[in-house]
């Protein structure tokens, strides 16, 4: 059998797939068996980038590895007990890689994001694999991408700091960090990687932009959103409800149609009357959160006296709705990234829809970069999610001081922002 063939080429750290097989080492003739077993984890490696990235992570077999590097089955079995396994390996190796590229090229001016981001797109399948894919390849697969982002972290750490006398608080590092993130995410998923080249400046820009608060940030003022009720659920209704439990029970990956239809209370072929498929149900949830989250910040926008304390209303209106909602809030803070770039795209309609409330912020200081807004998107969902992580969906309300100085910061300074995520403008 011939094995597993891409149908295009695709480039990885350790050759083009359809070179892969010609770089196998055969043991004996003078050839340590170390070095042949290294040679067959590295196929292996860019086997499961080259097929991840044609046939997503869940379609992706051992077979297709096997087959596309050439390595036995059994040979395979000895160094990895799984796909994860080696998918891990894998992206360990890479990670690894980018590490040294970030050490090598800082020189606390943003060298270290442009080589990042030429590598990126150089490379737009290892990238996708690790931005991207490596979300449907299990927790610990995110949490080593997660412990990645650290020497980013302390590198902006040192640059911010370098610019003031206080130090940067952690937080607002860990938002810089998922703002980048996030910009480069989206254009992963989006195939437009080429794109991130040529904002590596105004990402630069947007990131040393923040300085630490001049005053400590009060906490954010409660508000009162209580759990959405319908007059009458409709049967899709109670399929979204029954989408968001059940991923915040079990998560995106393990959840099954009949999850799904147990928990809304409806026959499968109810289910499937309404929906192809758990993603097309997910889709609709997501769908249902971004209109219930926006249904909720508008009004308190609209109520606000100007632009500045309207951001500052939406993060305390929608924290609480977070918190009142806590299934919708672990589905479209975190489970979203492990559905795939359709959910996210989903996803992003929201974030989209919050960003137009700072246009008056560009009409007011044009020179802030342009992809501050998207970049600012990422970072709120960045903290979101680590509050989210750390203190569960009852502590998201304490994040709108610090979200509000996040976001007005690159248009109206830290003086300012401080201000009016303290209530006092």
């Amino acid at each position: 059998m011939a094995g597993y063939v891409p149908t295009e080429m695709v480039r990885t750290p350790w050759g083009n797939a359809s070179e892969l097989k010609a770089r196998k080492l055969r043991p004996g003739s003078g050839t340590p068996r170390e070095e042949v077993e290294r040679n067959q984890r590295e196929r292996l490696y860019g086997a499961v980038v080259a097929v991840v990235a044609e046939k997503g992570y869940e379609a992706t077999t051992v077979a297709d590895l096997v087959g596309l590097s050439g390595v036995s089955r059994s040979d395979f079995y000895e160094h990895f007990a799984n796909k994860e396994a080696c998918a891990l390996g894998a992206l360990e190796t890479i990670l690894r890689g980018v590490k040294e590229i970030v050490s090598a090229s800082y020189d606390g001016e943003g060298s270290a994001l442009r080589a990042v981001i030429e590598l990126i797109a150089e490379q737009p399948a290892t990238a996708r694999f690790c931005f991207v894919d490596v979300y449907t390849a299990g927790p610990a697969a995110t949490e080593m991408i997660d412990r990645a982002t650290e020497p980013f972290e302390g590198l902006f750490a040192q640059r911010l700091a370098a610019k003031s006398e206080a130090a940067m608080p952690a937080e607002i590092v860990l938002a810089i960090v998922g703002g980048l993130r996030k910009v480069i995410h989206t254009r992963l998923y989006r195939e437009e990687e080429r794109e991130l080249v040529a904002l590596v400046d105004q990402l630069r820009d947007w990131g040393f932009s923040y300085h630490p608060p001049p005053q400590p940030l009060r906490a954010s003022r409660r508000v009162n959103v209580p759990r959405q009720q319908f007059d009458g659920y409709t049967v899709s209704q109670r399929i979204a409800r029954a989408v968001a439990a059940t991923v915040a029970e079990k998560g995106y990956t393990a959840m099954g149609t009949d999850d799904i239809a147990e928990r809304a209370s409806i026959s499968l072929s109810t289910f499937y009357a309404h929906f192809k498929n758990k993603e097309e149900a997910l889709l609709d949830a997501i769908e249902l959160s971004g209109a219930l989250i926006l249904a909720t910040v508008r009004p308190a926008v609209r109520r606000a006296p100007d632009w500045r304390a309207g951001v500052r209303a939406a993060y305390e209106t929608m924290c609480a709705f977070l918190a009142a909602e806590p299934d919708f809030a672990a589905l479209t803070i975190a489970e979203v990234y492990a559905a795939g770039p359709r959910a996210l795209a989903q996803r992003d309609r929201i974030i989209d829809s919050l960003q137009k409330m700072l246009a008056p912020g560009y009409a007011e200081h044009p020179e802030t970069p342009a992809v501050a807004a998207e970049a600012i998107g990422g970072a709120i969902y960045a903290l979101l999610g680590n509050q989210l992580r750390s203190s569960g969906p009852e502590g998201l309300p304490e994040v709108g001081s610090l979200a509000t100085y996040v976001t007005l910061t690159p248009f109206i300074g830290p003086e300012d922002a401080c201000r009016v995520a303290n209530g006092a403008a």
